[in-house]
């Protein structure tokens, strides 16, 4: 099989042809500081990463309650930023006023 070489960018559509799912990243950010995700997680598509990046959200938001502007961004295998899902509204943290 002749893939294409390393580091070389190649369609969401290849992964179709060779029954392949990408595998997504979730980093959380908080403002120029990153926790990067170096395993990431094998999903069908951007929609289904999506769907795993609310649930993450979700259930962390209580824990990280005292952090400002933090938010989970989705990015592929080449460090291409996807998606980003913020924490809190408008970066006001989980503390009710």
């Amino acid at each position: 099989m002749n893939l294409p070489p390393s580091g070389a960018f190649f369609s969401p559509n290849i992964y179709l042809k060779l029954d392949l799912m990408p595998r997504y990243f979730f980093n959380i950010r908080d403002g120029y500081d990153v926790d990067e995700d170096e395993e990431g997680i094998e999903l069908p598509d951007l929609e289904a990463a999506r769907a795993e990046a609310l649930a993450t959200v979700e259930e962390l938001r209580d824990e990280l309650a005292d952090a400002g502007n933090i938010e989970l961004e989705i990015t592929d295998e080449t460090g291409r930023r996807l998606l980003t899902v913020p924490f809190f509204r408008n970066g006001q943290g989980g503390r009710r006023r």
